[in-house]
């Protein structure tokens, strides 16, 4: 059960400070995928330029762990292969709120209602700048309110909730220290567990 991270936007060290710090964390092979650097005018190139290395390297029951533009690439990359993917699981995701995913795949958001970055310049950007290098979809608030279509296989939790015994702030609170790494490398490895499960049980 391999698991590939995807770092985020106006990332310079391929994710290593962000979402590649969950690596220690979560179980089995993980991959800290690099697709360059994502700036204000590269986005489209480095998007495509993702979508392209990742359709050679995702194997059948692979799992996806996105950050914030990540959370885009990875929705683009099930819309072409979420019949083989394993999961998704999208961090304060720069992505729609709307966005529909691949019908049947298990979609685990974890929003944070405090994150500023995905509520309003995701929204102004998304509006502003249409050319993201990905198709039929775009940067949203999705990573703030969750995703508000009714989807049975998408989960939503906001990782801000105060009953959280490690709660979150902001966009990158997730990567900010060991505490909140273990904890909540913990909750995916626990999700990603319960989907293998239900999975192993709907084909025995």
């Amino acid at each position: 059960m391999r698991t590939i991270l995807i770092h985020g936007f106006n990332v310079m060290d391929g994710g290593k400070q962000s979402v590649g710090k969950l690596k220690p964390y979560l179980q089995g092979e993980v991959i800290v995928f690099d697709y360059g650097f994502a700036g204000p005018f590269s986005l489209p190139c480095a998007n495509r330029r993702a979508l392209g290395q990742l359709r050679g390297l995702i194997r059948p029951g692979d799992f996806l762990v996105c950050h914030s533009n990540g959370s885009l690439i990875g929705w683009q990359i099930a819309e072409e292969l979420g019949h083989i993917l394993g999961g998704v699981v999208t961090i304060n995701a720069a992505l729609r709120r709307d966005t529909l995913w691949y019908p049947g795949l298990p979609i685990f958001n974890l929003h944070n209602s405090t994150d500023w970055v995905v509520k309003y310049l995701s929204r102004l950007w998304g509006r502003l700048y249409q050319k993201d290098g990905v198709k039929r979809n775009g940067w949203g608030a999705g990573g703030y309110y969750g995703y508000q279509t009714d989807q049975a296989f998408v989960t939503n939790w906001d990782t801000a909730a105060q009953n959280w015994l490690v709660p979150l702030t902001g966009h990158s609170g997730m990567f900010a220290a060991s505490p909140e790494l273990e904890f909540w490398g913990g909750v995916v490895n626990d999700w990603k567990q319960g989907v293998e499960i239900q999975r192993a049980y709907r084909f025995s």
